[in-house]
């Protein structure tokens, strides 16, 4: 019996399997939290494509919605997956283009562009054949230095 129960669980993980193969595409979009001077939320979305096994290149871009003003970044980014089971756990790293303009109380209205590498680490996990959640944590070099925190939803389209 515990060997058709082990059997079994590992039948159902090698069935919610995917291997990060060479052509695969997928889009996603989420919710991005920047520490910036203080803590702004903004929308994400984007795409990757694995253009060799296990690496894959990730454009997204992300408008902010701080308390005043308006922000937004451009993102590229590449993953390395160091797994390939329902949860792929990969790391990232990248270059960001930062664009805002702010009215800081005291300041006045203030134009910031930067732009810098990003190195992180995130993971999938598949609940569906083409449906996963996907949660990342980047930390950005540029100035005192930033993390960002971004939680999305990724389909896979092949």
């Amino acid at each position: 019996m515990k060997k058709l129960l082990v059997l079994g669980c590992l039948s159902l993980l090698l069935g919610f399997a995917q291997a990060q193969e060479k052509g695969a595409v997928r889009l996603h979009t989420g919710g991005e939290f920047g520490t910036w001077p203080g803590l702004f939320f903004g929308f994400n979305a984007g795409g990757e494509y694995v253009f060799m096994d296990r690496l894959s290149i990730v454009p997204n871009y992300t408008q902010f919605f701080p308390e005043f003003g308006h922000a937004r970044s451009l993102n590229l980014d590449t993953r390395y997956y160091f797994t390939e089971t329902s949860l792929k756990w990969y790391g990232v790293g990248g270059f960001m283009n930062a664009w805002s303009l702010l009215n800081r109380p005291g300041f006045g209205m203030v134009r910031v562009n930067t732009q810098g590498p990003s190195l992180g680490f995130g993971g999938l996990l598949s609940f569906d054949s083409r449906l996963a959640l996907n949660p990342e944590v980047k930390y950005w070099s540029q100035r005192e230095g930033r993390f960002i925190f971004t939680f999305s939803m990724v389909y896979f389209l092949n």
